[in-house]
């Protein structure tokens, strides 16, 4: 298989705390911090997109989150071939305390299900945020995934959607780029919390797509 998986590093102090199976993604630039991974994947994309690579963005924190080496993680990808995503969960416990993760999320980042119902109907999902069961592939609270050229276009895509439809709304756009959280010393906007939460909800949408989750 043809992996690509990077590590992206936001400065070179971080360097040192890197995993050597994940290729070092320089983004000391760092030109749009609010936006987190999302301008990555985009040039991710442009790079791999059409090619036979399977490509994933990892945290510089990979350690301290997933508590596996990088090698484990490649080589069950590796060992595992027929998959359009690989995702690796370090909090898969919580699929047996909620029924989503826009109800985990509204814990930590209110507002979550108003955004989600706000969401939801320009979707074409009938159910309201509280009442839609995801299935456990669907879970995934880190962005560490590992897909192939399919799924990264319709994971982006769909991704372009949701945020079209919220930066035309008001309370939405607000709630993404305005309202936040106390996160790691700093004030992060809601955005990446919701992102994150897009890759599940991409996944219920789209069962045609073969993802598999790590299970430790």
């Amino acid at each position: 298989m043809n992996l690509k998986v990077y590590q992206a590093y936001y400065d070179t102090a971080q360097l040192p705390h890197l995993d050597a199976a994940f290729l070092p993604y320089d983004n000391t630039k760092n030109e749009t911090p609010h936006l987190r991974e999302f301008p990555m994947w985009k040039e991710l994309l442009v790079r791999h997109g059409g090619s036979d690579a399977y490509w994933g963005l990892m945290s510089w924190r990979w350690h301290q989150k997933a508590g596996i080496a990088g090698y484990t993680f490649t080589s069950w990808i590796d060992s595992n071939p027929g998959y359009d995503c690989y995702h690796f969960d370090p909090f898969a416990h919580l699929q047996n305390e909620y029924p989503n993760l826009w109800v985990q999320g509204d814990q930590w980042h209110p507002g979550m299900l108003e955004y989600a119902n706000r969401l939801f109907p320009k979707l074409g999902i009938k159910e309201r945020a509280e009442e839609l069961q995801y299935r456990p592939d669907n879970w995934g609270t880190c962005n560490y995934y590992v897909g192939n050229s399919n799924y990264w276009t319709s994971l982006l895509s769909f991704m372009d959607e949701c945020l079209a439809i919220s930066n035309q709304d008001e309370a939405m756009h607000k709630y993404l780029y305005v309202d936040g959280r106390m996160y790691n010393g700093h004030v992060i906007p809601n955005f990446s919390f919701v992102t994150e939460r897009l890759f599940s909800l991409h996944n219920f949408l789209k069962p045609e797509f073969k993802v598999i989750g790590y299970v430790q």
